[in-house]
């Protein structure tokens, strides 16, 4: 798991998973084609997840199905990938990460995909 020397990692985020630091710069199509979908299709599920827990219940992960991990992982897995192109799934899962670290990685990698960064409208003739 080498960084990429010709990718330029200034200023990305960093996630942390199995105590190692990862950078997570902003991605290509090549990992955007699976971490969007993907992400579009968990969110539902991890909202429902975080709404139960938020609520008190604390069996409100129990809505995770083993599916539903499997992405999340090929997820972080993708978004690694731009930074670090010889990381390998089992890599991955090998990582002593816990599920909060699981979490905050998503969130991270949702984010340098660009899917959920603010945007501008100019108004026309601007």
């Amino acid at each position: 798991m080498k960084l990429d020397p010709k990718m330029n990692c200034a200023g990305a985020p960093v996630i942390e998973l199995g105590g190692r630091e990862f950078f997570v710069p902003l991605l290509a199509l090549r990992q955007a084609r699976i971490i969007v979908p993907g992400l579009l299709k968990l969110m539902p599920r991890l909202n429902a997840i975080q709404t139960r827990i938020g609520a008190g219940d604390p069996l409100g992960a129990a809505l995770l199905e083993q599916n539903d991990v499997e992405l999340m992982i090929d997820v972080v897995h993708s978004g690694l990938s731009r930074a670090y192109p010889d990381i390998s799934r089992d890599e991955v899962l090998d990582l002593q990460a816990g599920f909060a670290d699981l979490i905050a990685a998503l969130a991270v990698i949702a984010r340098q995909t660009g899917l959920f960064a603010p945007t501008e409208n100019p108004s026309l003739g601007e």
